[in-house]
């Protein structure tokens, strides 16, 4: 009774071949394609909060609650203010997004894995906009979860070295 019953069947047998399991790979095209999605609203969500800071600046000093209540000058500080907030949010939200959808196009392509990384903390900026925080959260942890899985680092390892995508997913060296 040489063998262990306890032991590992990976432990027991020979080594393991280089492919790389379908549904590791499916996720990582799931997660490209949610990246692309979140990108696109986080970059028309952007668009929305940069025309409402220029909404601001041109409805200026009679858009303002309290109206007639306080100077103008304080007034029109006030709208200036609103203008530059909601422009550098939207700004974010357009460059994150865009940043994200890039990421997630290469992704697609096995390309880029830190890249699509820090897209995912990138994505994290729009805690200012609170409405996409949700889902950037969920996409930041999956896709930590899905990209730092060994098996989908050996599979862009072996987008590195030259084989295609459907050679990757056939496992074919």
């Amino acid at each position: 009774m040489d063998q262990n019953p306890y032991a590992s069947p990976a432990a027991s047998g020979p080594p393991q071949s280089a492919a790389i399991p379908g549904s590791q790979l499916g996720q990582v095209k799931a997660i490209a394609i949610c990246s692309i999605v979140q990108g696109s609203l986080e970059v028309v969500y952007g668009i929305f909060y940069i025309a409402m800071g220029t909404f601001f600046l041109i409805g200026g000093p009679n858009m303002g609650p309290g109206q007639g209540q306080m100077p103008a000058m304080e007034q029109e500080f006030i709208m200036t203010m609103m203008m530059v907030v909601y422009g550098v949010i939207g700004g974010l939200a357009i460059l994150s997004g865009g940043f994200r959808i890039f990421a997630g196009v290469q992704n697609l392509r096995l390309r880029g894995r830190l890249l699509g990384i820090i897209s995912f903390f990138a994505g994290l900026s729009n805690l200012l906009t609170c409405y996409c925080l949700p889902t950037a959260i969920g996409l930041c942890v999956w896709g930590c979860i899905i990209y730092f899985n060994p098996g989908v680092v050996q599979a862009f390892n072996l987008r590195k070295q030259g084989l295609s995508v459907a050679q990757i997913q056939q496992g074919q060296r």
